[in-house]
């Protein structure tokens, strides 16, 4: 018996857990695959050296994380990947689906989705599953530098003629998905995820973690965020999101596609 035999108590638990798991082994493998698409393509040569090693830490993120779904009895759950196209599901962000046509768009990953992951990391570093406890721990020690990494990239492209612009546009497309990505409240799957022992957190103390880590970076950096800062109670507020767009299970924005 596998140790995830023996700490679930209910099939809701158990496939809400395999949904995560994909969904962070995922975000990670192509994250990973997209920053490593621009290790040449960096505009110096420091930032395309710590590219290279920053690609190479989240696919070995993920590598140490698709293993855990094995662990799990759960029918038909996610085969890990090893190529891009091992399966037509993908479990993260739309903005991860293609290739970067431009730096901006490696900027903003590693700010937002990566800060997204570490915010979701952070809530499993006790869970009651030690096998991804101990994995999410290990990594989340690679993500401090990864994070400063982050912030140095978001500095260095608004002094770019035309950095401020493009940075500014993949915010605007990419915030609501990465606010989203959290669930909404009262999600069923993240309640007992919470209950069960999983995560410390539910959805919106998860998003508001999140705001409070990546909002002041795009603010410094001189980025117009649809948020504002509640005083009285100590906490962002943001505009309705698109939860009519939003498709739970892959934790991505169904965007409209041209005809």
């Amino acid at each position: 018996m596998s140790q995830g035999d023996e700490i679930l108590t209910s099939d809701r638990a158990l496939a809400a857990l395999v949904n995560l798991i994909a969904v962070l082994a995922d975000t990670k493998y192509f994250l990973g695959r997209r920053v490593s698409e621009w290790t040449t393509g960096a505009p110096t040569l420091e930032a395309a050296v710590t590219a290279a090693a920053v690609a190479q830490e989240e696919l070995g993120h993920s590598r140490a994380i698709y293993p855990l779904l094995e662990e799990l009895p759960w029918p038909g759950r996610p085969l890990p990947l090893e190529r891009e196209r091992d399966r037509a599901r993908r479990y993260c962000v739309s903005f991860l689906d293609a290739e970067f046509p431009t730096w901006s768009h490696v900027v903003a990953a590693c700010a937002m989705i990566d800060t997204g992951v570490n915010t979701m990391f952070e809530a499993l570093g006790d869970a009651s599953f030690e096998a991804l406890a101990s994995r999410v721990r290990r990594a989340l020690e690679e993500e401090r530098f990864h994070m400063g990494y982050a912030e140095s990239l978001a500095r260095q492209i608004v002094t770019f003629d035309a950095g401020p612009a493009a940075l500014q546009e993949r915010v605007d497309e990419l915030l609501p998905e990465m606010l989203c990505w959290f669930g909404p409240r009262g999600e069923p799957g993240v309640e007992v995820l919470a209950a069960e022992g999983f995560l410390k957190w539910a959805n919106e103390d998860l998003r508001q973690r999140y705001l409070a880590r990546v909002a002041p970076l795009l603010l410094d950096v001189g980025m117009r965020l649809p948020l504002r800062w509640n005083l009285g109670e100590r906490r962002w507020e943001y505009d309705d999101l698109p939860w009519n767009q939003w498709n739970p299970l892959q934790r991505r924005l169904e965007r409209a596609r041209a005809a």
